[in-house]
């Protein structure tokens, strides 16, 4: 989820006394959250990242309400110029620009940089993708050059007055500390600079100080560099849509390329053909085309047409659409679903209950009816809690945001012992399980796990359990092949078998995995493959 805070008073102070009112009745069209009390906090669904500002957020609702007529950007031209050249092609090879002209930033300007920062995270990914600049244009001298110049002597200020080298920025400045590693190159960094060699920016980096935007800032350049085209053309538009819904003009400075093949056409506006078989298909009712044309309007996509099929413009700010039943969706929300009729599904068959889902509700039951509590842990989680049993796994997470999700797990037991390890202040004996999906032997199984812990814990007891749960689920009594099991005392526990079949394990926990997870009092567990023991049951 994204998140939009910020005081009730600035908030009326900005977009007027109704703004929060109508922003809550818009929450019940496109679905965020909206809570109020000393400040306004919006919860947004990653999907609409145009919105991810008060400002957006603001104008598409005023479209909705019709206060405001759809932001249809309109381009101007301008007699400034920029240079691409080639030498910045190896190291952030997409690369466009524009102009926004206004009134003062002022109240907007925490605003601004916030939504900046959410589009670093989002569609720019950490800014690996996509970087944006914004620079108050006043000082700057035309015609500005985005280009690779040596990170050794190529020296600026940055917006917060370190001076140094290129490199000495990337190896002591912050910012070169946290994205320094997105320039692949060990000789270059690509640098926008203007006629007099003041350096705008170093993207993805850091930008200078000549440009630092200010309360007062009325005219702005915006830089776009990035890795992938989407994402430019759509962080470009976003920002472009930002600056719209201000008020401010947008123009756009003739580039020259060094080369034709370095050439985009970022600003062009792509189309969708939207038919009433398909409308009628997804809604499950036919719109009329007038009120379609009408409540597309309302989301902010204009028709070009008023009959069937439907010629809708999309916007490149909105990055969500991407094909027919995208525009769908949107009608849908501008008709309302509660307005939409309700029709009975004619379906070619009969449903019943998953054989293994309604295996393990039963299963549910029985656990319950003994006495023990449900709980749900990860399936993935870290790799410690495993291999302290030498429990190793065919599958990696790549990447994991956090090494404490990246081990998918083999077996229930390690993550019930990890649980037990953070509620220990709930007391003993403590009674659980947990039924879900493990990954063994690369095929996916569904086991289920019964741990019970306390000072009076032991083999035989929990034995006992074994007996009647699996009397209750197979109608037979299970016997115990004893076994020597990385995690269970040697002696006090096994293989659980059924005509034969194992069907899971039994034990006391060893003293030193106690240890490894700091519980004081002996535990012991049940685990069991309910793929085996769904064909012993007679399920």
């Amino acid at each position: 989820m994204v998140v939009l805070k910020d005081q009730v008073s600035l908030i009326r102070k900005k977009f007027g006394q109704e703004a929060i009112s109508r922003w809550r009745d818009f929450s019940f069209i496109l679905g965020y959250s909206l809570n109020v009390d000393d400040e306004v906090k919006i919860e947004l669904n990653p999907d609409r990242p145009d919105l991810f500002s008060f400002a957006t957020l603001n104008r598409a609702s005023e479209v909705y309400y019709g206060s405001v007529i759809p932001n249809d950007i309109k381009f101007g031209g301008s007699n400034d110029s920029v240079i691409f050249k080639k030498s910045a092609m190896n190291l952030r090879p997409y690369f466009t620009v524009f102009e926004a002209t206004g009134s003062e930033i002022r109240d907007h300007l925490d605003d601004l940089i916030d939504y900046q920062e959410k589009l670093h995270e989002s569609i720019g990914k950490g800014r690996k993708k996509v970087s944006i600049g914004i620079h108050d244009r006043s000082g700057i001298k035309f015609p500005i050059t985005y280009q690779g110049m040596d990170r050794k002597s190529t020296s600026f200020t940055t917006y917060d007055g370190f001076n140094g080298t290129a490199e000495q920025i990337l190896n002591s400045h912050p910012r070169g500390s946290e994205y320094g590693n997105l320039i692949k190159s060990d000789k270059l960094v690509p640098i926008i600079s203007d006629d007099n060699g003041n350096v705008l920016s170093m993207p993805p980096v850091v930008n200078g100080i000549t440009t630092k935007l200010e309360g007062d800032t009325s005219k702005f350049l915006i830089d776009i560099t990035g890795t992938e085209t989407r994402a430019v053309r759509s962080a470009a538009w976003m920002l472009a849509n930002y600056f719209s819904a201000l008020g401010h003009l947008i123009s756009l400075p003739d580039v020259c390329y060094e080369s034709r093949d370095m050439y985009y056409d970022w600003w062009k506006v792509s189309s969708v053909r939207l038919s009433l078989s398909t409308v009628k298909g997804v809604i499950g009712a036919p719109v009329e085309p007038k009120d379609a044309v009408n409540d597309l309007r309302r989301m902010g996509l204009m028709a070009v047409n008023d009959t069937y099929p439907l010629k809708i413009m999309v916007p490149g700010f909105r990055d969500d659409i991407m094909g027919e039943v995208d525009i769908i969706e949107d009608l849908a929300k501008s008709i309302r679903y509660s307005e939409i009729p309700e029709r009975s599904i004619s379906l070619p068959l009969s449903g019943k209950a998953n054989a293994m889902n309604d295996f393990s509700d039963r299963i549910r039951t029985i656990f319950i009816g003994a006495g023990f509590q449900e709980v749900m842990t990860f399936v993935v989680g870290a790799p410690a809690l495993y291999k302290e049993f030498g429990l190793l796994s065919s599958y990696e997470i790549m990447n994991p945001k956090s090494t404490d999700f990246s081990f998918i797990r083999t077996a229930l037991y390690p993550g019930l012992l990890d649980f037990l390890k953070h509620n220990k202040s709930r007391g003993v004996p403590q009674r659980i399980f947990e039924i879900g999906r493990v990954v063994t032997a690369d095929l996916e199984r569904m086991k289920a796990c019964l741990m019970i812990i306390g000072p009076k814990t032991n083999y035989a007891t929990t034995k006992s359990v074994a007996d009647a749960v699996i009397q209750r689920i197979s109608g037979m009594r299970a016997e115990v092949a004893s076994t020597s099991i990385e995690a269970i005392i040697e002696g006090r526990g096994g293989v659980l078998l059924i005509n034969g079949e194992n069907v899971g394990i039994i034990g006391e926990i060893h003293p030193r995995h106690l240890d490894f997870f700091e519980l004081n009092f002996p535990a012991c567990f049940i685990e069991l493959d309910l793929d085996v023991l769904i064909r012993n049951s007679g399920h």
